[in-house]
Formats: C-alpha cells, sequence, structure tokens
C-alpha cells in the first residue's frame, strides 16, 4: 500500500513538474509565474476533454496576449478564444471588471480558477454586466504551490506552499491508501479471515498511514524543489537548468522522503 502512495505522489509530482517546466519555458524566470502554469493546466485539461471530439487546445504564441491566451481549434479552423485568469487581489478582479465594461472580452470565453471565478462574478454582477467567467478546476492554491516549487518568488509565501501541499497530498494519499486496503479488507472479510470491525479497522489505519506518507512526501516535493530553485537562481543557472531540476528534485525528494515516514508509521504502530 505505501509503495502505492508514494507512486501515486511521485507521478502527480512529475506531471506538476512538467506544468512548472513548460510554464518557465513559456515565461522563464518569472517572479509571477502561477498565471503561466494555470494556462498550462487549463491547455492539458481542455486537451483531456478534447480526446474524442476532434478538437485541439493550444497556447498562443505570445507570452504577454492582451486578449487571448489559448485557441481552440477543430479542423485547423479556430472555433474557441480563452482569456485565462489567476488572481484574487481585489484590484486585480475591479481589473478585469472593467476591461469587461469597456468591451475587451467581448468575444473571448473567461476562465479563471475557482476562486477567482467566484469573486469577478460576483463583481461582475454587481456592475450590472451579464458576462460571467468559468472556472478552471485548477485552484489557485494549486498554482501558487506550484510557482512556489519552481522558485517564483512574487507568488505567495514558501511556507503557505508547503502547507497546501501537505494538505491536498495528504487528502490523496488517504483516498489512495485507504481504497486499497478497502478492497483487500473486503476479500477478507468475504473469506472469513476477519471480521467487519476488524476489516474497518485496516481500512482506517491504511487511510492514516496513506494521509501521513502523502503529506510528508508532497511538501518535502514542494520545499526540495524551491531549494534547488532558489539556489540555482543563486548562481545564475539559466531557466532551461532550473526547470529540470525542478522536476528531478521534487520527484526524488517525494520518494525518499515517502519511503521513510512509511517506515517510521510501521516501526510506531506495528502495522
Amino acid at each position: 500500500m505505501s509503495r502505492s502512495v508514494t507512486a501515486t505522489t511521485a507521478a502527480r509530482t512529475a506531471y506538476e513538474g512538467s506544468v512548472i517546466t513548460r510554464a518557465m519555458e513559456r515565461a522563464g524566470n518569472n517572479p509571477h509565474l502561477k498565471g503561466h502554469i494555470q494556462e498550462v493546466m487549463v491547455k492539458d485539461l481542455r486537451n483531456l476533454g478534447n480526446v474524442f471530439n476532434g478538437r485541439t487546445t493550444e497556447l498562443t504564441r505570445s507570452t504577454t496576449a492582451r486578449a487571448v491566451d489559448l485557441v481552440t481549434k477543430e479542423g485547423g479552423k479556430v472555433v474557441e478564444r480563452l482569456q485565462v485568469k489567476d488572481v484574487v487581489s481585489s484590484s486585480g478582479v475591479n481589473k478585469i471588471v472593467k476591461q469587461v465594461a469597456e468591451g475587451k472580452y467581448r468575444t473571448v470565453k473567461l476562465v479563471g480558477s475557482p476562486e477567482t471565478a467566484e469573486r469577478v462574478n460576483a463583481a461582475l454582477a454587481k456592475a450590472g454586466q451579464t458576462k460571467r467567467m468559468v472556472s478552471s478546476g485548477v485552484s489557485t492554491d494549486t498554482t501558487t504551490r506550484l510557482a512556489q516549487q519552481a522558485g517564483a518568488t512574487g507568488s505567495g509565501s514558501l511556507g503557505s506552499a508547503i502547507g497546501n501541499a501537505a494538505k491536498s497530498g495528504g487528502a490523496a494519499g488517504a483516498m489512495v491508501g485507504a481504497g486499497i486496503e478497502a478492497v483487500r479488507s473486503v476479500t477478507d472479510w468475504a473469506d472469513g479471515r476477519c471480521d467487519g470491525v476488524e476489516a474497518l479497522g485496516s481500512v482506517a489505519k491504511a487511510g492514516a498511514k496513506g494521509y501521513v506518507t502523502g503529506a510528508a512526501s508532497s511538501a518535502a516535493a514542494t520545499a526540495g524543489g524551491a531549494m534547488v530553485a532558489s539556489g540555482l537562481a543563486t548562481v545564475g543557472a539559466g531557466a532551461g537548468l532550473t526547470a529540470v531540476a525542478t522536476v528531478a528534485a521534487p520527484v526524488m525528494a517525494a520518494v525518499a522522503v515517502g519511503y521513510v515516514v512509511s517506515e517510521v508509521f510501521d516501526a510506531l504502530f506495528d502495522w
């Protein structure tokens, strides 16, 4: 079970590393990287949904596009234009509302993090505007955490990013751990090798182990990536080398810490 949790965390960390790499290839060592991370993740989610409809969603060539960040094409024809936002400040929200009122996004679909969409839509309604922003499903907490992992100093604090990593990693680890143990325990219960109370106890313990393993490995991945990125920035390393390091270091940290925490948990609770 612990291997499955660690493997899941490592796989997620590797994907997030690829997001950071693509965002940095697009924006360089940008202190406000989270907006570019949001764009890359929205692109991935759109293309996941495009698998069976023949469409593809692409980032625009410009890294500072004022009205369009992503375009969706079908048969070479543009069928959708997206402007992606990841802001939660009052000034940022008010700026979007002002731009909508000026007609800037008249032919563009506005997409934002759940937090951004909630604030912007409330402000648009208050201003009497009918335009609405749709949620991307990618939380500002996630983009901020990944930006911090990449060493982007303009996106919140590292401590907060590590806390968010632990919380999301713990939830994912608990789900994987408890899910695997539930299947095993149901089989044992059906075969008479344990009773219902023992089965529930095993699932609870597996969930707890998955939580602490996932939380620790995810937090280590974020902290490790940030430390490596910061060190490389100090010695003047380029964006390319920094991007590669922020993929490899977090995965290694996640696997190593996940293994150690799993072993300690077993020793403490006689797994």
